[in-house]
């Protein structure tokens, strides 16, 4: 438990979001089914595991399907309160709306980088410099903010940090 992130986003996205792209955003927030693509590139970074020996040529490999980043619900486990997630249309001005407050281990912080990097992609902000959110070790008060710099997302050092082992 000691090794939880509270992770809270707020982020307004273009109207012209790709369906495919929207498609998979969907899938983290709500937790449906995962469709058959996914081009923001969740799946990118996932283990592959031999189903016999690696040394032979024939050997299969099995590769897990990707987890929702944000579909938790309910009472979180480390950081206090509920853990939510939603992507609402806006009518005026036209877009989406995304609110996130989730808990994730540092080994999920390649999903993070992966998803926090498209959504500057697609935000509606106009802005060059932003703040998107923040991230905050569930043991501290201290908050490392998710900001995005000259349209680019400045990777905090504990998101920087934390590679999968497989990598």
């Amino acid at each position: 438990m000691g090794d939880l992130y509270e992770v809270v986003l707020a982020i307004d996205l273009r109207p012209d979001v790709p369906d495919a792209e929207l498609a998979e955003l969907r899938w983290h927030v709500n937790g449906g089914e995962r469709p058959a693509d996914l081009p923001i590139g969740s799946g990118n970074y996932l283990a592959t595991y031999p189903l016999g020996d690696p040394e032979d040529p024939d050997c299969e490999w099995e590769t897990p399907d990707p987890d929702p980043a944000f579909a938790d619900r309910g009472f979180s486990r480390a950081i206090g309160g509920a853990l939510v997630a939603d992507l609402v249309e806006r009518k005026h001005p036209r877009g989406w709306a995304l609110t996130v407050r989730q808990e994730m281990h540092p080994d999920e912080f390649y999903l993070l980088r992966t998803l926090l990097t498209w959504l500057i992609t697609v935000s509606s902000n106009p802005r060059l410099d932003y703040f998107a959110g923040y991230l905050r070790f569930c043991e501290s008060t201290e908050i490392t903010p998710l900001i995005v710099e000259d349209g680019r997302l400045r990777v905090p050092e504990e998101i920087e940090s934390h590679t999968p082992y497989w990598q």
